[in-house]
């Protein structure tokens, strides 16, 4: 080998890892949010959408839902930053109001944008952003661990997993929460082993980071604590317990206020509510973690991956056990990935049972543990011999790499359970003078739908939730004068109205738009009899 010269498999992970990272990247260039995504840009310009009808402030841009149909740019300004831009307060003012998170990963979604803008790639580089420097920890945790072929494995499982690349490129705050999450852990080792001033300070900056942008990064932070204390001598264990209190001192100002916070009604605030049956709940974490190591993704993929991975999983640790190396995978460093991974699994159930929800059944509350998971499997490859960990990783690799590929180039929609762009433009083909659009949804699928109509074509807000909407009197008001009209249901959470029946009494339907990977549908009425709807009468049925 020529001095100073890389050898040919480090640049051969390092070319991967760079495409990767260009599979992110051309994921994040396809059009079409969904609700959720919507949501973070409505609370990172300043913009509650959850709150209320009787407590909307328009001066602070709250959603309010008008009398009449507007043009849709007045929907798509909640998603878009204001001139002067919204600043901290009004961040954190709508966060408080309507989301159910901490507002660190929408303050720096607020910077970004005043730089990249809103758009659908701008938000999603945004994750990327963060899942590429998560890449710097996650080595450095392997190669402490497991030596560099650990590292380079890590790093190789983390670029291609379907799990990992969708999230990285969905604008939420995961990335962000995977890249704290494996800073924390990395300076837990650096501080088990003696570490520095910085080392220390660095650990409680990162764990009030993570504090404040995801409620389940505390089962990491607690993981984290928990390993550094169990084990160390007394004096090390009151050092943990000052930085503890230190970084729960940093989030307190915040958390003082979460119980006010979560008890303030929303408009989705009961989504999750539900009781989980002990058979169920008791295999809720294992399902959790095998979820992390999912070949297919919510675009689609191999729909064999995850039993091919699982047996190779298996088939590994037969062989770990009949080597006698279960030692090794079980150091005390290693136990710091097993606690990461247990917590982040196991804790979601604990707050369902608490709170009587089902986060458990959402694969996506897991995702703090997804480093440890694809640190531990990398862990258990570096025990292999070379040519057999290398034949072991280019299985799983190739295991997953359709589901990776669905999230760049699959025929499907960019999220296609809530179809925007598509619904729009079935709604432009469709419009002609003097028609009207009804949205039947959450204010995030008002706002995500007028968001993807390029026309004037008058839009109704119709929020049932908020209880502003009356039959027949806004019907006849919205409805007078016009030719048709579509009513574009894209979320109903169970919500009831008079809507429909009043429809199937007092209009005639003209047919019905289904998407069938999502439950949005949009269906057309025309006027029971004459040219224009002129609503005089009361409604046949309520």
């Amino acid at each position: 080998m020529t001095a100073g010269r890389a050898p040919w498999p480090v640049l051969a992970a390092v070319a991967l890892v760079l495409a990767a990272t260009a599979l992110r990247v051309a994921a994040a260039g396809r059009p079409g949010l969904w609700a959720d995504e919507i949501f973070s840009l409505a609370m990172a310009t300043g913009h509650s959408l959850e709150h209320p009808a009787a407590t909307a402030d328009a001066r602070s841009g709250d959603f309010v839902q008008p009398r009449e149909s507007q043009p849709p740019q007045v929907f798509r300004r909640y998603a878009e930053a204001e001139q002067p831009a919204a600043g901290p307060g009004r961040v954190v003012r709508a966060v408080l109001l309507s989301d159910t998170s901490p507002p660190l990963y929408y303050l720096l979604l607020n910077l970004w944008s005043r730089g990249f803008g809103t758009g659908d790639a701008a938000l999603r580089m945004f994750s990327v952003w963060w899942a590429v420097l998560a890449l710097p920890p996650l080595w450095l945790l392997g190669r402490e661990l497991g030596g560099r072929g650990a590292a380079w494995s890590a790093c190789l499982l983390f670029s291609f997993s379907p799990v990992a690349c969708f999230y990285s490129t969905d604008g939420r705050m995961y990335s962000l929460v995977w890249c704290l999450g494996l800073a924390l852990a990395w300076l837990t080792l650096r501080l088990a082993a003696g570490g520095r001033r910085w080392d220390a300070a660095l650990w409680v900056l990162a764990g009030a980071a993570g504090l404040l942008t995801h409620y389940f990064f505390a089962f990491v932070w607690l993981a984290c604590v928990a390993w550094l204390s169990l084990g160390g001598p007394l004096a090390g264990r009151r050092r943990v317990a000052l930085l503890a209190g230190l970084t729960l001192l940093a989030v307190l100002p915040w958390y003082l206020q979460v119980p006010g916070s979560l008890a303030r009604w929303r408009v989705t605030g009961g989504w999750l509510d539900g009781g989980l049956p002990w058979r169920h709940a008791l295999g809720r974490p294992f399902a959790l973690a095998g979820s992390l190591l999912s070949g297919v993704s919510l675009l689609d993929g191999w729909r064999r991956a995850d039993r091919l991975v699982a047996l190779l999983l298996l088939l590994l640790a037969g062989w770990i056990a009949i080597q006698g190396q279960w030692r090794r995978l079980f150091s005390r460093g290693s136990l710091l990935l097993w606690g990461w991974l247990a917590a982040a699994c196991t804790g979601p159930l604990v707050f369902d049972l608490l709170r009587h929800t089902t986060t458990s059944d959402i694969p996506r509350y897991a995702l703090p543990g997804l480093p440890a998971a694809m640190l531990l499997v990398a862990l258990g490859l570096s025990r292999l011999p070379p040519a057999i960990h290398l034949a072991y990783l280019s299985a799983i690799l190739l295991a997953w790499l359709p589901g990776a590929w669905a999230i760049v180039a699959g025929s499907r929609a960019a999220r296609p359970w809530e179809p925007y762009p598509e619904v729009a433009a079935r709604l432009e083909a469709w419009a002609h003078p003097g028609d009207v659009v009804l949205v039947r949804s959450t204010p995030s699928g008002v706002v995500g739908l007028a968001r993807y109509l390029e026309g004037d074509l008058p839009i109704a807000s119709w929020v049932t939730q908020l209880g502003t909407r009356e039959v027949p009197a806004d019907l006849e008001r919205l409805l007078r004068g016009r030719r048709r009209v579509a009513v574009a249901t894209i979320h109903n959470l169970g919500a009831t109205d008079s809507l429909d029946p009043w429809l199937r009494a007092n209009a005639r339907p003209l047919g019905r738009d289904s998407f069938p990977l999502s439950r949005a549908e949009v269906r057309y009425f025309g006027p029971a009899s004459g040219a224009t709807f002129f609503l005089g009468a009361q409604p046949a049925a309520r």
